[in-house]
């Protein structure tokens, strides 16, 4: 581990964490921890000077707010914030196993928890009357990019608290990796370039999450697919579907993704606006397909920056899969 990447961290956080480089891997947790420490320094200095540079947080959501409220638009974006979406994926899979035919996934993702004080329990508003086999979550539970993240963890662990399933997460490009002892403490299994599978009449689906592909680069598709035989059926959790190639290179059947918050703020119909333009346009929202690899990108439960949406609903997603 760098020096650098320990400055931020105690002792005790040292060793705690240190338990992670078998699972994520030893190159990727040091890189991960020293681009956190840099995120620290970084931006706690820009604010200090009153300007926060990385992503241009405070200048472009400013100007953002004030175009809304000039425009007359503040009210009927910030309500539509609190209006969660719940979407119906019915998905096709060509190998899919007879035993899961029906099954239902849950999909959770871009939470960022701590944007709003009232938004954990228009979540669970929403979630509570539906009905799945499995909780999967693909990242950015938290608002901000450095800094605590104490708050976000608990309004997630809140969130889930009254959940009916088993929970799979992965981390995004807004996430801490010390706010995973937090969250599998609370019985929210973490996929750290790991897999895990379901078993279900001698049949097995195998879970495969890869750490945030986006801003860390820390994914690992070799230590993720690790023991998973090639013939198996393989749904994949990345936080932003730029991964898409390659998993459809890699054999994965089906791929959940977030991180593109479908642009949050669109014109009518849809059209984003913004976009990081990590991923092409085609799957920056909604189900996709690349190659034999089935996909979906969701616009996102949350929002970041500001506590709006316009012509773009925030959702969670239940994804039932039947056999091709």
């Amino acid at each position: 581990m760098t020096p650098k990447a320990n400055v931020a961290l105690k002792q005790s956080d040292m060793i705690q964490l240190s338990a992670y480089a078998e699972r994520l891997g030893a190159d990727e947790l040091e890189r991960r921890l020293a681009t956190e420490e840099h995120l620290r320094e970084v931006c706690g200095k820009s604010q200090a000077r009153g300007v926060f540079r990385l992503e241009h947080f405070f200048d472009f959501y400013t100007l953002i707010r004030l175009c809304l409220k000039i425009s007359g638009l503040w009210g009927r974006a910030h309500r539509n914030y609190f209006k969660i979406r719940v979407e119906k994926n019915e998905v096709i899979l060509p190998g899919l196993p007879k035993a899961f035919d029906g099954f239902r996934l849950l999909h959770i993702t871009d939470l960022h928890a701590d944007l709003h004080t009232d938004f954990p329990e228009a979540v669970k508003r929403t979630i509570a009357q539906l009905e799945y086999d499995l909780i999967v979550m693909t990242g950015d539970f938290r608002t901000c990019t450095f800094g605590d993240h104490s708050g976000a963890t608990v309004a997630s662990i809140d969130i889930l608290r009254d959940r009916k399933s088993t929970c799979l997460a992965v981390l995004g490009n807004h996430d801490s990796i010390q706010k995973v002892p937090a969250l599998e403490d609370a019985g929210i299994q973490m996929l750290l370039n790991e897999n895990t599978f379901i078993k279900k009449d001698g049949e097995r689906l195998y879970i495969v999450g890869i750490d945030d592909p986006n801003f860390y680069k820390t994914h690992n598709f070799e230590r993720a697919l690790a023991s998973v035989p090639d013939e198996a059926f393989k749904i994949l959790l990345s936080h932003s579907p730029e991964t898409a190639r390659e998993a459809n290179a890699l054999g994965f059947d089906f791929c959940l993704s977030g991180h593109t918050h479908g642009g949050q703020l669109c014109l009518p119909g849809g059209i984003v606006l913004v976009h990081d333009g990590s991923s092409p346009r085609r799957l920056l929202s909604g189900p996709w397909q690349e190659g034999n690899l089935r996909g979906y990108t969701a616009r996102g439960t949350g929002a970041t920056g500001l506590p709006v949406r316009l012509n773009c609903p925030a959702e969670v997603t239940i994804h039932t899969l039947r056999c091709g």
